[in-house]
């Protein structure tokens, strides 16, 4: 029997034209990564960047870090950005689902 998955919903305020970054906690050393569950709404955001940063010195061996995706707002409306915390290989087994309302003004 599969565990219910975890979720959080966020919301947030952007203005058109900036750019803003969502932070979550990751470790790839398990193969897992923060993956868009949906595609984006090409007509409010587009993605610029997906960066994994390793916890600061002394890191050890297998340690969490902060997956940051950074979006880009383009015109004034809401959207909604869909993760989920998978195996890219096992889409089927994601545990951990993150939702963000964006509202651009």
């Amino acid at each position: 029997m599969k565990s219910v998955a975890d979720s959080t919903t966020h919301s947030i305020h952007v203005m058109s034209g900036r750019s803003f970054a969502l932070t979550f906690n990751a470790n790839p050393t398990t193969g897992y990564q923060w993956l868009l569950a949906n595609p984006l709404d090409s007509r409010y955001l587009s993605l610029v960047s997906n960066e994994f940063f390793p916890p600061p010195s002394p890191s050890r061996v297998g340690q969490s870090g902060h997956q940051v995706l950074t979006f880009h707002s383009l015109r004034q409306g809401m959207t909604s950005i869909t993760m989920k915390y998978c195996r890219p290989w096992d889409e089927g087994d994601c545990a951990t689902f993150s939702f963000t309302i964006v509202q651009i003004t």
